[in-house]
């Protein structure tokens, strides 16, 4: 399907290509959990019943034969009754019970007490993490005991017992946290009181081996506030003020949509509260799908016990963002009984909407820890001066103590965890001015990935003010595009918690108008995984293998000065494995030759944000809104450097249309036209020879000579020529006459210029003769007979399908008023024939050069020529009508010579040297 936002790659070679990455849901992998795997008992006859837990359809268990006399078990619902008889013997017993589901199987050891004095526990080693935790010993024995923890094991505290039956006890131990990178053991030791029997236990507490985040059940949530009802000044029917505060993102408020009223805004909605104590923040959550009514300006007003007059606190820009938004209250909103929106814009067709999926408001959670007494700041970065291990381990957060930990042994891992992140344009902003598609929303990736339902805790550092988010992008969408297969988080000041709806990598957004003097944000993203990037501008080529070989995640991000690649690490590593840094310096060269092309460069209007290219799992190529994308077939062509080198077509395609000035340079029909004069100019840049001039086409020898064909033996107007690289055909022989023959290099660069800040015209037809105007006004020369020979001064009128259907029409009127007014300019008239020009006889311009005699041979419809010399082409022609052209020495004719078939070689300046054989 195709759709006026994306611009496919076309080649023939690649019309319908698929790719088979299945969609097909992957089933989830088979689980057996048996908590209790050691089990003791007393000597007389007893059952227990332990938990069997499993995802799959059933599970079987088998007491091993050799016990089967004394032990048994039967199955009740998801429990296992594990029974034994009375053991009359003097020695102690043990048996096993396989558990098993599917292919998975867990043990269970059981033993029992016998007559002779014993002592039996449920296992002799436990181990216990660095953070420290609860051990759950289990003790059978028929005779008294003592227990006995080694006086130096001063990390190890018995702290309660459980009596289970008369002989069996259990008993739990609390193992401090380990502040030391080594691990430590202690034997607690059980014996008779008297001497004999007796058992020791071994207890490993492991030790810290590096940062991993830490438990966030210490770090307690926010406290929503919950709204008691609503009122809003306009509505429609079924998008009541009440869907914005149901609990559901799929349900929304809307305002009514009959907008056209004068006094349509401001709209107001009100959201009432009974018996809170305050609010801190409110978070606005924009509509999942669609855009109109985004909040644009609105002010916030509040009404509270203390003052129940409304009272305005700020006005806020939510600047019609799709994404969530947090809005902080300078001051905590005391006893509240109300808050009014007054919505003065937002977005949609004529005045605009007002729509919400959810207003949430929130009062921060006063029972959280303060980690202003241990660290200098509320981003967790670093500790306040003169922090001792014994305050640290009195933390009682794991997350901030590890955090703590780590900071004070100086190895905390902060080249990607604590970062300052800078301020940005948005890509919108930088497009309107400049007329084209958007450059990239990522330009701040952070080098952490997270898990779906990970709990995130980022710390945020003074935003003076500026609105930050994050979004978090999976990539991974079989058969789809996954740059919308992700979720996005308002970030404020402090401590954030937040849920993570889906798995992916994790990007600030941080865009504003003042970018060039928000000063930045530090951000500490303490938990999530290291994942990384390569950014050429602050690591060195040495880092690449380094940072590319630790990635975690199956995505990477390599970022350089003008581009941002987002692909599979592995591919990556296969493909770029030992020339990363040179790869992203190609591409950004491939982005900057296009920027400098169009006239960004010489006119300051260089744009602030990259380009980024991702993969992709559906289509070939494309360019959309804030990137191009590629299917992942694609990635042995362009991360390899040196096919890319050699063939930079489909990037400098895509970014080509994201480069598009229009509707100056993209006019109806010209979407795969105008692009392409960008992949030419990387193309030949790069060394490589012209698409134009190296591509067979059939019974022609190259694009120059089906454009010949069509356009001056068939006489196809512009417009309606069908084949998009014929139309290619005029405006690259522009560059190769004004810019390489005539030296005028600047020639495209003003041109793009003109077209950025000349009015836009309102019809296609207008458009297309505008540019034909604008082209002699920056050439100072009048090229009209140029554009007539190529059909752009041609009456057209024709509906044209580009992306959508569409009519473009020219008439003869507009015709003469456009060359009049092009003739009233007094330009030089140009009557060198650059139809003819092309990649390899622009020399001959260039040059004027004359044309040299040689010989020529025919046989039946195939010409050959020999030791002509400075020929911009070959005309043929039946009886006095031109029926072929070629810029070749050798072509095939439609039809054999006859009598009256004659061939002319043609010089840069029109000369004709009729051809003998």
């Amino acid at each position: 399907m195709k759709h006026s936002k994306i611009f496919l790659f076309i080649l023939p070679l690649f019309l319908g290509l698929f790719y088979g990455c299945s969609d097909t849901p992957t089933k989830e992998p088979p689980t057996l959990t048996v908590k209790e795997k050691s089990l003791t008992f007393e000597a007389g006859k007893t059952q227990r019943s332990i938990s069997i837990v499993t995802n799959m359809d059933s599970w079987t268990f088998a007491v091993e034969p050799a016990a089967a006399e004394w032990l048994s078990a039967i199955k009740s619902g998801n429990n296992l009754v594990i029974a034994v008889k009375e053991n009359t013997e003097m020695e102690s017993r043990s048996g096993k019970i396989m558990i098993s589901a599917g292919n998975l199987t867990e043990t269970v050891t059981v033993e029992q007490i016998g007559q002779a004095p014993a002592i039996l526990v449920s296992s002799e080693i436990f181990t216990v993490e660095a953070e420290g935790g609860e051990i759950d010993l289990e003790i059978t024995s028929n005779i008294e005991y003592e227990i006995i923890v080694p006086s130096d094991a001063d990390w190890i505290h018995q702290v309660e017992t459980l009596t289970r039956a008369m002989v069996t006890r259990a008993y739990k131990f609390k193992a401090d946290w380990n502040a030391g990178e080594q691990e430590r053991q202690v034997e607690i030791l059980i014996k008779h009181t008297s001497g004999n029997p007796q058992k020791k236990v071994l207890v490993i507490q492991k030790g810290h081996t590096g940062y991993s985040g830490g438990d966030t059940e210490g770090i307690k949530d926010d406290i929503k506030v919950p709204v008691s009802s609503g009122k809003a000044s306009s509505y429609q029917s079924g998008s009541n003020i009440e869907k914005s505060f149901d609990g559901d993102m799929n349900t929304l408020y809307h305002s009514n949509w009959s907008n056209t009223a004068p006094d349509y805004f401001p709209i107001t909605l009100d959201y009432f509260f009974e018996n809170q104590e305050c609010i801190d923040y409110l978070v606005y959550y924009p509509r999942t799908e669609g855009y109109n009514g985004r909040f644009k300006e609105v002010e916030i007003w509040v009404k509270t016990e203390d003052n129940p007059t409304y009272v305005k606190v700020m006005d806020y820009d939510f600047k019609g963002s799709s994404i969530p938004t947090r809005v902080v209250f300078e001051k905590p909103v005391e006893k509240p009984l109300a808050i009014r929106f007054v919505v003065k814009s937002g977005v949609g067709d004529g005045q605009g909407f007002a729509s919400c999926a959810e207003m949430e408001f929130y009062r921060r959670n006063p029972d959280n820890f303060d980690v202003l007494t241990v660290f200098s700041d509320a981003t967790c970065s670093e500790l306040r001066p003169g922090i001792t291990l014994t305050e640290i381990g009195k933390i009682p957060v794991s997350l901030y103590r590890n955090i703590a930990l780590y900071l004070y042994n100086g190895n905390y891992p902060k080249e990607f965890r604590i970062q300052e992140y800078r301020a940005w344009p948005h890509p919108d902003d930088w497009a309107k001015t400049n007329k084209t598609s958007t450059y990239s929303l990522l330009d701040n990736p952070t080098g952490i990935s997270v898990s779906q339902g990970e709990e995130l805790v980022v710390f945020v550092g003074k935003t003076n003010g500026y609105t930050l988010s994050i979004k978090v992008q999976d990539l991974n969408k079989p058969n789809g595009d996954g740059y919308g297969n992700a979720s996005f988080y308002p970030l404020s000041e402090g401590m954030n918690k937040l849920k993570m709806k889906n798995k992916g990598l994790v990007y600030v957004f941080y865009h504003t108008p003042d970018y060039k003097v928000a000063p930045p944000v530090k951000i500490h993203f303490a938990t999530g995984q290291v994942n990384g990037y390569y950014d050429s501008r602050k690591h060195q080529p040495s880092d690449w293998a380094r940072l590319l070989n630790a990635a975690k995640d199956s995505y990477f991000d390599v970022l350089g000065e003008y581009a941002h690649l987002t692909f599979p690490t592995e591919d990556f590593k296969t493909y770029a494995g030992n020339d990363g840094p040179e790869l992203i310096a190609a591409y950004d060269d491939l982005v900057w030759l296009e920027q400098d092309f169009m006239g960004l460069m010489k006119y300051n209007r260089h744009p602030v944000n990259r380009a980024y290219f991702h993969v992709m799992y559906t289509s070939y190529m494309y360019s959309t809104s804030y990137r191009t994308a590629y299917n992942v077939s694609t990635t042995s062509s362009i991360l390899k450097l040196s096919t890319l080198k050699s063939s930079p077509w489909g990037p400098a395609h895509e970014l080509g249309h994201t480069n598009q000035t229009r509707p100056g340079f993209k006019w109806l029909g010209m979407t795969e036209v105008s692009n392409n004069v960008h992949s030419l100019y990387v193309q030949t840049q790069w060394g490589n020879p012209s698409r134009l001039e190296s591509e067979s086409m059939g019974r022609f020898n190259n694009r120059y000579e089906k454009a010949y064909y069509n356009s001056f033996v068939n006489d196809t107007p512009h417009p309606g020529e069908s084949d998009v690289f014929c139309k290619l055909v005029s405006l690259w022989q522009l560059q190769l006459y004004l810019a390489e023959a005539c030296g005028y290099t600047d020639f495209y660069k003003d041109f793009y210029e003109q077209i950025r800040i000349k009015p836009d015209k309102p019809t296609a037809g207008e458009q297309q003769l505008e540019f034909v105007k604008t082209v002699c006004e920056v050439a100072q020369k009048d090229l009209t007979d140029f554009f007539m020979k190529w059909g752009y001064l041609t009456p057209f009128d024709a509906e044209i399908d580009d992306y959508g259907k569409g009519r473009l029409t020219v008439t003869q009127h507009q015709i003469d008023e456009i060359v009049a007014e092009i003739k009233s300019k007094n330009f030089p008239l140009v009557t060198d024939k650059i139809e003819y020009i092309c990649d390899s006889n622009k020399q001959y311009f260039k040059n004027k050069s004359s044309v040299q005699k040689g010989t020529a041979t025919k046989n039946g419809t195939s010409v050959s020529m020999s030791g002509w010399k400075n020929v911009v082409a070959y005309e043929v022609y039946e009886g006095g009508k031109l029926v072929f052209v070629s810029n070749k020495d050798s072509f095939t004719l439609d039809n054999p010579f006859t009598s009256s078939t004659k061939v002319y070689a043609v010089a840069y300046n029109g000369d004709k040297t009729e051809v003998t054989f």
